[in-house]
This record gives C-alpha cells, sequence and structure tokens, in this order.
C-alpha cells in the first residue's frame, strides 16, 4: 500500500468513525479500490481503529479520568456508571466474536456495506421521532446498557454505524441527547480496545507490504481527523440532527454499489 493511500484510508476512518455514517463501509469501498486484500485489510483497519481510539480517550478524557478516580475512591455513582459500561461490553462482545469471521470477509466487500449503509440510514431516520424524556447517565438502566450493547456489537458489520446505533438507542431508551452522546462513545472504549488486544499478532504483521511511514502516519491521520469529527458530532446530536445523516448513507450506498459492479467485488 502507498502512503498516499494510507493517509487517505486513515483521514477517511476518522472522519466517518465517529460520524454516523460508517468509518467501516467507506474503508471497504475505499479498500477495494486500493485493492487491498482481506489478510492485510482487518489488522490495517484495526491499527486505523486505535488511532480514532486515541482522539476518543483525549476528548473524553476528563470522563476517563472522573471515573477512575471515582472508582478508587468508592465513589457509588463512578462504581454504577463503570458497570453500566460493564454490561453494555458483555453484549458487544458475544455477538463481536459470533460474527469475526464473517466480519473479516465482509470488510474488503463493498456490496455488503452498502447494503447494511441502507440498515443505517433507516437507524438514523428514525432518531427524528425518538423523544428526549430527560433520561440522565445516572438513571440508566442495566436493560438500557444491555441494549445499547446489542446495538454496539451488531455494529461490527460494515456499513453499519456504531456511534449511530447507540446513540440512537440510547435515545429510545429516554436519554438526554448529550447524555446519549457521551454514554454512546464511552461505551465503545473496552470494545475497541478489546478488538485491538484480541487481534494484535495479525496487527503485528501487517507491515509487511508497506512502506516504513504508512502505518504512522495513517494512524495520526485517522486521531487527528477523529478527534475533529468528535466535536462537530457532539454538536449535531444536541440539536436534534442526527437523521440528516440518514440521506447521505442513502448515497453512500449507491456509491457503493457502483463500486461493487465496476470493481467486481461483492
Amino acid at each position: 500500500m502507498t502512503l498516499l493511500w494510507g493517509l487517505l484510508l486513515g483521514l477517511i476512518q476518522g472522519a466517518t468513525e465517529f460520524i454516523p455514517v460508517s468509518s467501516s463501509a467507506h474503508l471497504a469501498f475505499l479498500g477495494a479500490l486500493a485493492d487491498i486484500s482481506e489478510k492485510d485489510a482487518l489488522p490495517f483497519f484495526l491499527i486505523l481503529h486505535l488511532g480514532t481510539l486515541l482522539a476518543l480517550a483525549v476528548f473524553f478524557a476528563k470522563d476517563i479520568l472522573g471515573i477512575c478516580r471515582g472508582c478508587l475512591k468508592m465513589d457509588k455513582p463512578s462504581w454504577r456508571l463503570a458497570m453500566m459500561i460493564f454490561a453494555t461490553t458483555v453484549p458487544t462482545g458475544i455477538i463481536g466474536l459470533a460474527l469475526k469471521s464473517r466480519v473479516e470477509k465482509a470488510l474488503v466487500s463493498p456490496a455488503w456495506a452498502a447494503s447494511f449503509l441502507l440498515v443505517t440510514a433507516a437507524i438514523l431516520f428514525t432518531t427524528r421521532f425518538a423523544r428526549d424524556r430527560g433520561l440522565e447517565l445516572a438513571s440508566l438502566t442495566t436493560l438500557s446498557a444491555v441494549l445499547i450493547g446489542i446495538a454496539q456489537g451488531i455494529a461490527v458489520l460494515p456499513g453499519i454505524s456504531r456511534s449511530g446505533s447507540t446513540i440512537a438507542a440510547g435515545l429510545f431508551c429516554g436519554m438526554k441527547r448529550d447524555d446519549a452522546f457521551r454514554y454512546s462513545f464511552l461505551a465503545s472504549i473496552p470494545a475497541v480496545g478489546g478488538a485491538f488486544l484480541l487481534d494484535l499478532r495479525e496487527i503485528a504483521q501487517t507491515g509487511a507490504g508497506m512502506g516504513s511511514l504508512v502505518i504512522p502516519l495513517s494512524f495520526l491521520a485517522a486521531a487527528v481527523a477523529g478527534f475533529l469529527s468528535l466535536v462537530l458530532l457532539k454538536k449535531i446530536v444536541i440539536r436534534g440532527g442526527l437523521h440528516y445523516f440518514s440521506f447521505y448513507c442513502i448515497f453512500a450506498s449507491v456509491c457503493g454499489f457502483v463500486i461493487a459492479f465496476f470493481v467486481g467485488k461483492t
């Protein structure tokens, strides 16, 4: 893979990982155009996900440190929030492991990604009808946390937006918009970090066919673009504009089907 393709994929990953248009779908589309093999796709895309995980950690550093300090001081609200995140992570992990082999094949399939993007479009559009019942993060129930975890687990499929699915689940559980945004991303940190650790061996082998600068610069591009996209998305979610992204998802889906047709990958 050339440095130019690496940087482009990093920027796309960062820009679309948090904006609810499915970074995995966009990577599948560009990966097909760049002719990235299935063997190289998973580890390289995980490196890009690690870049956006860094952006997430920086953006929510205050929240993360607050939870850790609270837990060390045996603060009940902090422990409760940590337990809710755990309740979300468990179904995510179970579903992610169950779908792992299929996801690896779908990562380089623009047709599958395009199909699932239509599902994301439907999910996002329905948020227009979600009523903010003012449920704060401190009042999140275990059932709601598990439902958000299921939504996050299904989002391992390329084309299903993780942020879109989990924020939508939070909104339909009655959460305040800013709390749905905050919880969606705090709960994603263990899942993304766990996926990275699970495939660490494959990641270590991915540099064989790449230039020495491709991986670190792609990682950095994903981190910077990811941080900026978080700043933008927070404003959009709070203003109740999540459903507008459904129209872009439909457009991107059509582009994906066109790419699948011309590249010849299903």
